[in-house]
């Protein structure tokens, strides 16, 4: 190929080169190659010296980067095994190996606790709730014990059949409680500083001795807005009725409430 090259050359320029010129030709075509190859290899030592290697990987050590500490020494030890940088490098990879593995078992340990809290959570959820069979439908309606039946509130609970709720939603139930009618269309709730608009509502109405209520039971459909009701800091239901409307802030304990029952219907398969 280098004679084609030398040959091609000269009969683009017309003449053909003498055989001096042929051997000059070679003689620093090869030069050429010795130095681009002596270059390669400095370049190489300089990119993959031992020496540089171990620099690289102490610093990836002290700043904790022990993926990348230990790229560095397994390339250090495998390109320069005889070196005495590549035995700092076999002690330097023990004491990284062992820093990882610690990481993972504490990585573990820490797994484990919060399946342990997570589980004594769902435990102590199932405590609080009661249940009530429609031997007709062959459903098991779970709701917490602590639910009100009357006030205003807003509460969460499922189905299961057969001891799982793999195919109930959670239903949420909303209810105004008061001494005058209100005849609620549309919800608005508030929880920190976002706002829900639920739209339009078909509300159930019923009264006794002087008191109001009326309500909604609807699957929830917005998980998320759940999540978010449950877990704010402060939130503020209106009910919008024909000509008025009453503001309702959810206590505390109904918060906490709708979070176990949340907790326990995922603990019986529920999904969102």
């Amino acid at each position: 190929m280098r004679l084609f090259s030398i040959t091609a050359v000269a009969l683009l320029a017309g003449c053909s080169p003498s055989q001096q010129e042929y051997d000059q030709a070679i003689k620093r075509s090869t030069e050429l190659e010795s130095q681009v190859a002596s270059l390669r290899a400095e370049l190489e030592d300089v990119k993959f010296g031992a020496a540089r290697l171990l620099e690289q990987a102490k610093a990836a050590s002290a700043a904790e980067n022990d993926g990348e500490a230990k790229r560095l020494l397994a390339e250090l030890i495998k390109r320069h095994p005889t070196s005495a940088e590549s035995r700092q490098a076999a002690a330097l990879l023990a004491l990284v190996d062992a820093r990882i593995a610690a990481a993972e078992q504490l990585r573990k340990l820490e797994q484990e606790k919060k399946a342990e809290e997570v589980r004594v959570a769902q435990e102590r959820a199932t405590r609080n709730m009661k249940k009530s069979t429609d031997e007709i439908r062959g459903i098991t309606w779970v709701s917490h014990r602590e639910t009100p039946s009357l006030g205003k509130h807003l509460a969460v609970y499922f189905g299961t059949e057969k001891n799982s709720a793999s195919t109930y939603p959670l239903r949420m139930k909303l209810q105004y409680y008061g001494d005058d009618w209100l005849f609620v269309r549309s919800v608005t709730m508030k929880a920190d500083d976002k706002v829900y608009e639920l739209g339009k509502l078909e509300f159930q109405r019923d009264n006794s001795g002087g008191s109001i209520w009326e309500w909604i039971d609807v699957p929830v459909t917005d998980y998320p807005m759940l999540d978010h009701l449950m877990t704010a800091k402060r939130v503020v239901i209106r009910f919008n009725g024909d000509k008025y409307y009453d503001d309702f802030t959810l206590p505390a304990r109904q918060q906490a409430q709708m979070r176990e029952v949340s907790a326990t219907w995922k603990g019986m398969g529920g999904k969102p």
